[in-house]
């Protein structure tokens, strides 16, 4: 059962988002994995897709009797009783620490979320002290455990195919604050120790005010300097940024105002043509354009069909997922799993229906074909849509590069590079007034 709840959460978590990871934890021995929480069950999906080991999570003790709690007994989480959950007996936690001590010294990897409840803050909220009592227990009574801070940074959580970026910290340890097991100084001094790390891989920023444009200046910005893709980088950059804006705004409000005009005006300027800000640097000779028509013409003439078979089989479950993700909850860090959990109700259930009504036609024979060909055009056609939709993309930017004008482009590339000289500027006034500090 275990195997089958870890190949399920991999497989949500990898086609609900695209995971982008940087770093990894240790491969063996005792480790305490510790995430922020901001997106309920789709976290212990995206650590366990990504971790590149078995974990063991901690589940909070409300789930192992609702109606996921064959799934959730059967990845092997230990519960946890909480004061906020109903009917919890908080006695019961002596079980629960000695659970994760057994498997700590056995060399398991557990994965605890130290804020201790899902929200959507869009920042760190302040850690409960467990996390801290079990690694002091544990490394009290002789156990190497490391313990790695986890990032989880959602672009835009609720949204299907949407990026996640999951950045492992490097282990540390806590044996100098172990001597006489978990008494309250050391408890309070590790929370906060573990806090700083989780903070070093965090973007945090206000969900609804900042989020969208710190995302925004990080393209700008990473376009302009030519940056890579890289995910421990992106994080970096966009950590710099949502500090810049927030210190701007509470100590230059003037300056921060008139560089978001700017930033305005240009994005205007961009819109006006149809344009984004990787297309102002692209080159594309007649022959690059006469030598990719040609690929994605072949390519189409499997990939199209498969993207409007898709299309066409699926749209009916993919409208309802959407109508029963909302019917469920309006709550953020509760969405993506509703809409997870009813896509795979609801997309399980459309291929039972459609295979059934082949085999009812044409046999058992046929109806398991019939099966086997849907789940393929599903998931097939997932990654056709997406590779043809990229494909418009750049088609389209390829003629409305034609229909601009050289000095246009040159303008609105040297006010990308003016936009991000600033960027740099108040990056160095946060590094100097940090360094007064």
């Amino acid at each position: 059962m275990k195997g089958f709840v870890r190949w399920l959460a991999r497989v949500t978590s990898r086609l609900f988002y695209r995971v982008d990871c940087a770093g990894a934890p240790p491969r063996a021995g005792a480790l305490l994995l510790l995430p922020n929480h901001p997106n309920a069950l789709l976290d212990p999906a995206v650590i366990w897709a990504t971790a590149g080991r078995d974990i063991r999570f901690l589940a909070k003790s409300v789930l192992f009797e609702g109606p996921l709690k064959l799934l959730v007994a059967g990845s092997g989480a230990i519960p946890v009783y909480r004061r906020i959950d109903e009917g919890a007996d908080v006695s019961k936690n002596v079980e629960t620490f000695a659970a994760v001590g057994r498997a700590l010294a056995a060399g398991d990897a557990i994965c605890v979320f130290p804020e201790g409840v899902s929200h959507s803050t869009g920042r760190l909220v302040p850690l409960r002290t467990g996390a801290a009592r079990m690694a002091l227990t544990a490394a009290h009574a002789g156990v190497d455990v490391s313990l790695v801070a986890v990032g989880l940074n959602f672009d835009r959580k609720t949204t299907f195919r949407s990026r996640v970026t999951v950045v492992y910290g490097q282990p540390f340890h806590c044996s100098d604050l172990a001597g006489a097991g978990p008494q309250p100084d050391a408890v309070r001094a590790l929370t906060d120790r573990i806090a700083d790390r989780m903070r070093r891989l965090l973007v945090e920023a206000d969900a609804r005010a900042d989020a969208a444009l710190i995302e925004r200046v990080d393209r700008l910005y990473a376009a302009a300097r030519g940056r890579r893709a890289d995910p421990h980088e992106r994080v970096t950059r966009r950590r710099i940024i949502a500090t810049g804006i927030e210190r701007l705004r509470s100590f230059h409000p003037e300056r921060y105002d008139e560089l978001l005009l700017r930033f305005r005006r240009y994005d205007e300027r961009l819109r006006r043509f149809g344009l984004r800000d990787r297309h102002l640097d692209l080159q594309i000779s007649t022959g690059d354009a006469v030598e990719f028509a040609l690929r994605e013409a072949i390519a189409g003439t499997v990939l199209l069909p498969l993207a409007a078979a898709a299309l066409a089989i699926f749209a009916i479950p993919y409208r309802l997922t959407g109508y029963a993700a909302r019917w469920f909850t309006h709550e953020t860090d509760v969405a993506a799993t509703a809409k997870a959990v009813s896509g795979f109700l609801i997309y399980a259930a459309w291929l039972v229906l459609l295979s059934a009504a082949v085999w009812w036609r044409a046999g058992r024979g046929a109806g398991l074909l019939a099966f086997a060909m849907l789940v393929a055009i599903a998931f097939g056609g997932l990654f056709a849509i997406e590779r043809e939709a990229a494909v418009i993309e750049a088609v389209r930017a390829w003629f409305l590069l034609r229909r601009t004008k050289d000095d246009t482009r040159q303008r609105l590339r040297r006010q990308r590079s003016e936009l991000a000289d600033v960027l740099d500027e108040v990056n160095e006034w946060l590094n100097s007034a940090s360094t007064a500090e």
